[in-house]
Order: structure tokens, then C-alpha cells, then sequence
């Protein structure tokens, strides 16, 4: 009898911090963009003291890879001159997962390259990305012009697409795990991701060096 009541109040905890821990869209989406996919240690400007976090996610520093590129991470705030402002949900989702821009007043749409991790982006879980770009919409709008990335290597038109070739179960998407108790903050892992980003640039210009070296496509 005992038994039956600790398991019954066990369960009814679980269900309490479960409830209590519940995440709306938004808070998922700055959870995935300031810890997971870690967006900021890229894409946030960075000072003689680290991240200028009043400009977070506005555009970072280069990123050089030899003579195989030279990648500018763009700016990923609302701002509708500089920014993101101008894409629809479907735009931003597109270029998360298949690294497309939209086509715009100066051109068609352009790849994006190395170091924009692709290959772990575009298995994310549908809840998840839309919960990415929700967050993404509510951050400040940060109104800063960044240059274009200059590339030596080609950058092939599948570039992103999912293969038609692999069987179906490795087609599922990814689902993210939930935050921890204690608030991740993007500083903690700055220097482990700005690592992680240059070895995912180097195996990309190395998988593309080997189709093909001689063309430029610049983008950021």
C-alpha cells in the first residue's frame, strides 16, 4: 500500500516539474540558437574583451581557411536592410537547412558556404526549427552592413539537399535535447565552438576540393 502511494506521488511530481520546466516556442528556439547550434559564436561581432553581446548575432569575424575561403558570418538579426528582416519563415528555414538565400533585388539567391554546419542543421526537427526562427524574430534588430565571403572553391548546387539515395530511417529528423535546469549561456562554450566551426570548414573545403577548385562564389 505503501508503495503504491510513494509511486503515486512520484509520478505526480514528475508530471509537476515536467509542467513546470514546459518551454513556449520562443524559449526553445533561444535555448537551441544559444547553446546547440551555438549561432552566436559565429555570427556575434567580437571585441577585445569577447562577444559584443549588444550587437548578438548582427555579423562576426572572419573566418579564413587557407587559401580556400575567407567566410563572413552574416548578419541573422530582424533588420530589414542588413539582416534577415525580409525573409519569410520559409526563407530562414531554407537557409538553416539547405544553406540558400533568397533571391533578392540583386540576384537569384546564393549558396552559403563553409563553415555553416549543414550537415547536423539539416536533420532538425520540424518543432525546432520553427521554434529557431520564432526566436530569431524577437531578438534587437541590429542594423550593421557585413562584407561578402569570398570562396576559391566551388561550391556545388546540391550543396544541403537531403540524398534521394539513403534509405528512409536515416531521413528522420532530429530532435534536439531539452535545456538543463541551469540557463546555458552562449559565452560558456565560445572558445570550444569557434574550434568546432574551423574543423567543420576544414572537412567542407576538403569533401568540396574534391569535386572541384577552380570556381568563386562569394556570399555571407
Amino acid at each position: 500500500m505503501y508503495k503504491v502511494i510513494a509511486a503515486a506521488v512520484t509520478a505526480a511530481a514528475c508530471l509537476t516539474a515536467g509542467s513546470a520546466t514546459a518551454q513556449t516556442p520562443v524559449e526553445r528556439g533561444k535555448y537551441l540558437v544559444e547553446s546547440i547550434m551555438g549561432c552566436g559564436n559565429c555570427h556575434t561581432p567580437v571585441g577585445p574583451n569577447g562577444p559584443i553581446l549588444d550587437k548578438a548575432l548582427s555579423g562576426g569575424p572572419p573566418i579564413e581557411e587557407g587559401n580556400a575561403f575567407t567566410a563572413i558570418p552574416s548578419n541573422i538579426t530582424p533588420d530589414p536592410e542588413t539582416g534577415i528582416g525580409t525573409w519569410t519563415d520559409a526563407e530562414i528555414k531554407t537557409a538553416i537547412r539547405q544553406g540558400k538565400r533568397p533571391p533578392n533585388a540583386h540576384d537569384a539567391g546564393t549558396l552559403i558556404g563553409p563553415p555553416m554546419p549543414f550537415g547536423q542543421y539539416r536533420g532538425i526537427a520540424d518543432a525546432d526549427i520553427d521554434a529557431v526562427v520564432a526566436y530569431l524574430r524577437t531578438v534587437p534588430a541590429v542594423k550593421n552592413v557585413v562584407a561578402k565571403s569570398t570562396y576559391n572553391i566551388a561550391l556545388p548546387p546540391a550543396w544541403g539537399r537531403r540524398s534521394t539515395s539513403r534509405s528512409p530511417h536515416r531521413q528522420r529528423a532530429t530532435s534536439w535535447p531539452t535545456a538543463p535546469t541551469s540557463r546555458v549561456r552562449s559565452a560558456i562554450a565560445w572558445n570550444a565552438t569557434r574550434r568546432w566551426a574551423r574543423t567543420i570548414a576544414s572537412s567542407s573545403r576538403r569533401c568540396w576540393a574534391r569535386a572541384a577548385c577552380s570556381s568563386t562564389d562569394r556570399g555571407g
